[in-house]
């Protein structure tokens, strides 16, 4: 198996997308340092945006304005 991720420099990371289980469902396993660098959190939603015209992607997280009483 092809390794999940490997690191470009200090902000770029090249990830591979990965067929899982029988159902050969896609998924991305983040690197733990990139998931921190980003503030990023279990659960959160991401948004998924093509760049290059779909030769690479950008992953944001949505900001929600959620209020807590």
């Amino acid at each position: 198996m092809k390794e999940p991720y490997r690191k470009i420099s200090d902000n770029n990371w090249l990830v591979t997308v990965q067929e899982q289980g029988e159902n050969k469902e896609l998924v991305i396993q983040f690197p733990p340092d990139a998931i921190n660098q980003m503030g990023w959190d279990e659960g959160d939603t991401l948004i998924w945006e093509e760049i290059d015209g779909g030769q690479s992607f950008k992953l944001t997280k949505k900001e929600t304005n959620e209020i807590k009483i």
